[in-house]
């Protein structure tokens, strides 16, 4: 077990290393924040998470108004076959879940199981994970990216 301190310190140099693998699409994508990747579009997220016993790759949907979550959830199935093909197939898609704040989200997923944050021998594998998503995540949204703006308005 760690301590506290130990767990933010895994925490810091698990995110700070990613940062610092995924610079090599610098001269690509121009600089890109791909740990806090921002959709720029209101109320879609998307997220990376690590916890002591998997990793997730997440967009996630969170509108208050039901109606206008789905319609973007909608969206998003409208393209669904392009954005597996980008992100992956084994993608697990909920158009009602719930975030850690009890508020319902419409949320669209990738996990791997077996990799720890705390376990250094995991990142590599970890951070190909993320880096396949983000990557391919990147390619869609700036195709596609228009049509979820105008559904904002």
């Amino acid at each position: 077990m760690f301590s506290k301190d130990e767990k933010k310190q895994f925490n810091s140099d698990f995110w700070n290393s990613f940062g610092l693998y995924m610079k090599k699409y610098n001269n690509r994508y121009g600089r890109l924040r791909w740990v806090n990747y921002r959709s720029n579009v209101k109320d879609i997220f998307f997220r990376l998470s690590m916890t002591p016993k998997e990793a997730i790759f997440s967009i996630e949907i969170q509108h208050n108004d039901d109606d206008i979550r789905e319609l973007f959830y909608e969206q998003f199935l409208q393209l669904k076959t392009v954005l597996e093909s980008s992100i992956g197939n084994d993608v697990v898609w909920e158009q009602v879940s719930f975030n850690q704040y009890d508020s319902p989200v419409s949320k669209i997923s990738v996990h791997i199981s077996d990799v720890s944050i705390y376990n250094k021998d995991d990142w590599k594998k970890t951070f190909q994970f993320y880096e396949k998503r983000m990557v391919g995540l990147h390619e869609f949204w700036e195709e596609f990216k228009e049509v979820f703006k105008q559904l904002e308005d």
